[in-house]
């Protein structure tokens, strides 16, 4: 899922991704720098952990198809859980 995709998901405006080898799902696990959400001006970096259907999910009923977004949640974050780095100095420094 890219970032469009995934701001259409959730109403919100991304610009940005963190990525770092010392995050081992980077697929479920993303550090994202928002800059809308439900039409408000922000300017935040956030940790969005997503779960995708698999087939025996789909198979139970639970979800339409296999890689479906079942759940995500998101929380405002400064430094990246991963590896560290303080993201808003990082982003200064034009990383």
């Amino acid at each position: 899922m890219n970032l469009v995709e995934l701001g259409e998901s959730t109403d919100c405006e991304y610009s940005k991704e963190h990525v770092c080898l010392e995050n081992d799902f980077p697929k479920f696990d993303r550090v994202l720098h928002c800059l809308t959400s439900f039409e408000e001006t922000l300017d935040e970096w956030q940790l969005h952990c997503l779960h995708y259907a698999d087939e025996q999910e789909v198979e139970l009923g639970e979800a339409e198809y296999v890689d479906e977004v079942t759940y995500h949640s998101m929380i405002s974050i400064s430094y990246c859980p991963f590896c560290g780095v303080n993201l808003l100095e990082h982003e200064a420094a034009g990383g």
